[in-house]
């Protein structure tokens, strides 16, 4: 595992091109590596809290047989 980097910080504008207005953030912005070899350690130790996120880690671990149910 790599990181937390801090890739934006607080208050940093977003322009969005599609709305055409300039957004600012609420919370920092950070980027985490997890090598190949740590992918079950960090599941099993740390995990995520978002679905969407723990689904894509579940997925990376065991891509055949994936079918993860959270609630």
């Amino acid at each position: 595992m790599s990181g937390p980097y801090l890739i934006a910080k607080k208050g940093a504008p977003i322009y969005d091109r599609k709305t055409e207005r300039t957004y600012y953030r609420k919370k920092d912005v950070y980027y985490l590596y997890i090598r190949a070899n740590s992918k079950r350690r960090f599941a099993e130790l740390i995990g995520f809290t978002i679905r969407r996120k723990m689904e894509r880690l579940m997925k990376a671990l065991n891509p055949h047989h994936f079918s993860l149910k959270l609630t």
